[in-house]
């Protein structure tokens, strides 16, 4: 999803309908032109009233379908203004006013724990066995929070690809503190000696969506 501050209209790709099972519903007709940032002209298809969702704020709003568009879809000012979101660029942060949720900005995603972790505890992230080839999911160490993970996921392919709800992207490994001790220790046995704490495996859920949830979802070059 693009935020456009710059934009005065609501789009999306014809994949998002398909991906919403509602693909065959017959388009209302948009008599205006739309061009691009670039200058050059959008083939517009039409126009339905869609459920847009981002954190914990749903609305319903008229959105243009446009083909061949670079991003699943492009939220413009007065889509941004319904959920009540204000960017900071420097902080790459959007905050919900309504509800006080940050969503950070960028290509990663909040994915739900199957399993028990201490709130905070250090975990490592890696990637589920069975993922398609050309998915590839970042192994990153991050902090649990809301008893939740952040999984960097990439898709090395050009074909589009969903992550549905429920599928085990990623496995989480407690990192016990005694692996990130201040005393130095140089030796490779002592350092295979740490890595042998991790604790107990878990398997990662991507956290369930119910509408259009366009704080995550498909993954094109990279999500």
């Amino acid at each position: 999803m693009l935020a456009n501050t710059g934009a005065t209209l609501r789009l999306v790709d014809p994949s998002v309908l398909r991906r919403l099972g509602r693909s065959g519903e017959q388009l209302l007709p948009y008599e205006g032109l739309v061009r691009s940032s670039s200058g050059h002209m959008l083939r517009i298809r039409g126009w339905i009233n869609v459920e847009l969702r981002l954190g914990n704020i749903v609305v319903t709003k008229e959105v243009l379908v446009a083909d061949r568009l670079h991003a699943n879809a492009i939220l413009g000012v007065d889509a941004l203004g319904a959920f009540g979101a204000v960017i900071d660029v420097g902080e790459r942060n959007m905050m919900l006013i309504g509800t006080g949720e940050v969503l950070p900005l960028g290509a990663l995603v909040m994915a739900n724990l199957v399993g028990d972790a201490a709130e905070t505890a250090v975990v490592l992230v890696e990637g589920s066995v069975g993922l398609p080839p050309t998915l590839c999911v970042a192994r990153t160490l991050c902090s649990m929070t809301d008893g939740q993970a952040i999984v960097e996921l990439c898709n090395a392919s050009t074909e589009e690809f969903w992550v549905t709800k429920g599928t085990v992207v990623a496995s989480v490994s407690v990192v016990p503190e005694s692996a990130f001790a201040s005393e130095s220790k140089t030796d490779d046995d002592s350092k295979y000696a740490a890595a042998s704490e991790v604790g107990e495996t878990v398997a990662i859920a991507r956290r369930e969506t119910t509408a259009v949830d366009l704080g995550g979802g498909g993954h094109g070059s990279e999500a």
